[in-house]
């Protein structure tokens, strides 16, 4: 993925501590998005999950150093939608408009590749978040609880983006 002054590239498993600490740098908002702060091994989970019946070919992780941790899925949960499941930037980097140059590259991304949608879930309470994907042209398909790793759940919104005309 592309995004001009940021060295955005594909993470691998030795990724795992540069975005253990990115992660550890702020477990208050790890916590609103994810329900608890990050755990021990976050950043080896995060490189190691996918969805059901998703291949590992389909799922990606970028990563740039310090900045921001980002998780895609390709032809999830319908073959032209693509799922955000995560978009972390560094606290010292927010407020810059990095969060929106990232979704303007991961929409360009996921267009060059043929996908029609992207889809994400949004915590209730994150109003900031809320506002940034409402400008950006995301909008609502349903409400929906999420099961937490901690054995509780989560309210979030589900909210897609369209990228191809009807």
């Amino acid at each position: 993925m592309n995004l001009p002054g940021v060295a955005l590239r594909v993470a691998t498993p030795r990724d795992a501590p540069v975005i253990q600490a990115l992660l550890d740098d702020d477990p208050a908002t790890y916590a609103l998005l994810e329900g608890a702060p990050p755990r021990p091994d976050e950043a080896r989970l995060l490189l190691a999950e996918r969805p059901p019946g998703v291949p590992p070919r389909a799922r990606r992780v970028y990563v740039a150093d310090a900045i921001c941790v980002l998780d895609l899925v390709e032809g999830f949960p319908q073959p032209t939608t693509w799922y955000l499941g995560l978009i972390f930037v560094a606290r010292a980097a927010r407020g810059q408009g990095l969060g929106t140059r990232l979704l303007a590259a991961t929409l360009e991304h996921v267009t060059a590749r043929g996908g029609e949608t992207l889809r994400l879930a949004v915590v209730r309470d994150h109003t900031a978040a809320r506002r940034l994907y409402a400008r950006l042209g995301f909008t609502h398909v349903r409400y929906a609880t999420k099961p937490l790793w901690s054995g509780s759940t989560q309210e979030v919104e589900i909210l897609d983006r369209v990228l191809t005309e009807a």
